[in-house]
Parts: C-alpha cells; structure tokens; sequence
C-alpha cells in the first residue's frame, strides 16, 4: 500500500465507513512497516499517523494505544493467511493430503511473508503486552481449520494412534519451529527449510495412516480367520 502525504483534508474526507476503513487501512499498513522496520518498542501512533500521511491525533479515533495497533496487525496478517489455506484445502480431496498440503503450505507462506511471521509470533523478549490475541477471532479461526482438518483425516483411521488434537498441535509445533530456529540461528548451515517441513510433516502423517490402517487390516484378519 501506498502512503499518503499528510493533508489538512483528511478529517473532512473520512466521514463515510467506507472513508473510514481506508484510513484505518492506511494506518495498519504503516504500522506493520514501522513494526517490520523497527520492532514494536520503537513505534508510537504518531509516528504510524505521521508515515501514513495523516495528522497525529487521527489515529487516536481507530485505536486506543499501540497495542491495539498491534493486535489489530496481527488480527489482520492472521486472517489474510486462514483465507488462503482454506482454499489450499478446498482443492484436495484426500483427507491425508489435505494434511500435508495445509501444513507444508503454511511454512511455505510464511516464508514467504517473514516480516508478518515474525510480527504475529513475537519473539520471547519483545515488549508486548497480553493483549488477548491468543484468544482473538483471527485465531480461533485458523486453529478451527487446522483441527478440523486433521480431525477429517483421523475420522478415516480405523484405530488413531493418538488423538487427532495432539496430531494437530505436533504438527503446529513442528512447522512453526522448523520455520523459526532456523530465522534465529542464521550462522547455522541449516538444510533448505521447505526440504525439512515437507520430510517432517509427511513422515508424521504417512506414520499415522499407516498405524491407523495397520490396525484396520489386523481387525480384518481376525474376522476372517
């Protein structure tokens, strides 16, 4: 997004919602570009006003401090990723590659899009404040996709291995912190991320289909003898 030379319009101007969004719009850009740049401790709302072309005070009408700033990025980069894994999803029938497309697709977006990475999940010493983002819409939203997926996947295994939500959280776990040591550790000769999350989630879920299944065809076997 571009940004706006400042003008003594701009009040006058965002009247209607659709005004309004544009500027809240303008102003989120601008933060995740200061946030991107700077970390979260060197950014205030005046300056995100100021760089996105507005006056300072303006800014005080859309958020209450900078960490609602804050949470309202995240909300947003979160939902623009849930978006695209969905449709990730909707174009594969199989349950067990669902899985692995959704997972393997999701270290490939982020990345892709480091700076949001980086911005949604915070690293441990940064100063933000618990502003109830674990528990936001945006994020209930992609964990909702990511549970009912694998959910879809074990509701086909004739015995699970282990329970569908300790499936999800594994591979949450596992891509998220394939995608982020390397990014802490860059000194590391590590191998190409993408090789390693594809390797990891396959093998995590070839080995539950394949215990799932055993199980099935051991059922069967003793019916039949």
């Amino acid at each position: 997004m571009s940004f706006r030379k400042p003008s003594s319009e701009v009040q006058s101007r965002a009247r209607t919602p659709e005004d309004k969004a544009k500027v809240k719009a303008a102003f989120i850009a601008a933060g995740r570009r200061l946030v991107a740049e700077e970390g979260l401790a060197a950014v205030s709302l005046r300056r995100v006003a100021t760089l996105a072309g507005y006056a300072p005070g303006a800014i005080y009408q859309y958020f209450r401090d900078q960490q609602d700033l804050f949470l309202q990025i995240r909300g947003e980069d979160m939902q623009a990723a849930t978006q695209l894994f969905r449709r990730v999803v909707a174009r594969t029938a199989d349950p067990a590659e669902r899985v692995k497309k959704l997972f393997i697709g999701t270290a490939h977006y982020w990345l892709s899009h480091m700076d949001d990475f980086l911005i949604i999940f915070p690293a441990p010493g940064a100063r933000v404040a618990s502003d109830g983002f674990a528990k936001s819409q945006a994020v209930r939203d992609i964990l909702a996709l990511y549970y009912e997926t694998v959910d879809a996947l074990f509701d086909t295994l004739a015995q699970p291995p282990l329970s569908s939500r300790v499936a999800a959280d594994m591979l949450l776990a596992a891509v998220h912190g394939t995608v982020l040591f390397p990014q802490m550790t860059p000194g590391m000769p590590w191998t190409k991320t993408r090789t390693m999350v594809r390797l990891l989630v396959t093998a995590m879920v070839d080995q539950w289909v394949a215990q799932g299944q055993g199980a099935r065809r051991k059922t069967a076997a003793r019916k039949a003898s």
